[in-house]
C-alpha cells in the first residue's frame, strides 16, 4: 500500500487535503491512503521510520513550528529514498530552494483555487502509484480484494496459505492480511524462486522463515505463524 503523509499547520487546510485524498482513494479503488495528517513536523518523521515501501508526502512550506516543510523534506530524504515529495505552499519564489537543498519534488502546489490543489494532488498520487508499480514490475504481484486491485512487492509476502471457503486464499505480509479470490497454483506460477510450495495448501517465502522443524515437519515464519511441510516441501527446504 502506498502510505501518504499530510504535514499542515493550517488545520482547515489540513482538513480539506486529507478528506479529499481519502475520498479520491476510495472512489479509484486505489491502493493508498492517509496513515498521517499532523502540523507536526517531528510526529511526521517519528512515524516514517517505520515505514517500509514507498511513502508520498505533501508538506506545507511554512510550517508555524522549529523546522520548516523544506527541512522536514531534507530530514525524510536522509531517512529512504523511497520518500516522494510534493509541496504544498502559498510563495510560489521558494520553489528554487528545493533545488538548493536537493529534495527532487514531484510536485510544488501552490494553495490557489480548491479545484486545481484536488487536481494536482490526484496527479502526485496517480504517477507516484505508476512509478512504484512501474519499477518493481518484475517484482510484484496483483492480487484483487473485492473492488479493489492491490499491486503487492512480492518481498512483504511472508504466506499464501487456502481457507476453508472454496477458491478463496489469504495472503499475510507484516502489515496485513488479505483475503481473495483465486487458486495456489495460480499464484505460485507468478511467484519467484523466494517462494516454495511446502503444502500442497502453503506458499511461503524462503526468505521470511525463522525455524524449520523437521521433526514436527513445521517451519515457523516472520510473524510467528506456524505452516506445516510435507514430504514434498521438505526437500525445497
Amino acid at each position: 500500500m502506498l502510505e501518504i503523509y499530510i504535514c499542515e499547520d493550517n488545520a482547515k487546510q489540513r482538513e480539506f487535503v486529507t478528506n479529499f485524498i481519502k475520498d479520491f482513494c476510495i472512489f479509484r479503488g486505489l491502493d493508498a491512503d492517509v496513515v498521517l495528517s499532523s502540523p507536526d513536523p517531528n510526529e511526521i518523521l517519528t512515524h516514517y521510520k517505520n515505514a517500509q515501501g514507498t511513502a508520498l508526502f505533501f508538506l506545507d512550506i511554512d510550517l508555524q513550528a522549529e523546522i520548516n516543510g523544506i527541512e522536514l523534506a531534507t530530514k525524510i530524504r536522509e531517512h529512504g529514498k523511497k520518500a516522494v515529495i510534493a509541496f504544498l505552499t502559498t510563495h510560489s519564489e521558494m520553489t528554487l530552494l528545493t533545488f538548493e537543498y536537493k529534495i527532487e519534488a514531484l510536485d510544488f502546489i501552490i494553495k490557489d483555487s480548491q479545484d486545481i490543489i484536488k487536481r494536482k494532488i490526484a496527479e502526485c498520487i496517480n504517477t507516484t502509484l505508476e512509478r512504484h508499480t512501474e519499477m518493481g514490475k518484475s517484482k510484484t504481484i496483483r492480487v484483487t480484494v473485492e473492488d479493489k486491485i492491490i499491486f503487492l512487492d512480492m518481498g512483504e509476502i511472508i504466506y499464501i496459505e487456502t481457507t476453508q471457503v472454496r477458491h478463496q486464499l489469504r495472503l499475510y505480509t507484516k502489515r496485513r492480511v488479505l483475503e481473495f479470490n483465486g487458486e495456489l497454483k495460480t499464484i505460485e506460477e507468478q511467484l519467484d524462486e523466494r517462494f516454495i510450495r511446502c503444502h500442497k495448501s502453503y506458499i511461503v517465502n524462503k526468505e521470511k522463515i525463522n525455524e524449520i522443524d523437521k521433526k514436527a515437519n513445521t517451519v515457523t515464519m516472520s510473524n510467528n505463524s506456524t505452516c506445516p511441510v510435507s514430504k514434498t516441501g521438505k526437500k525445497l527446504l
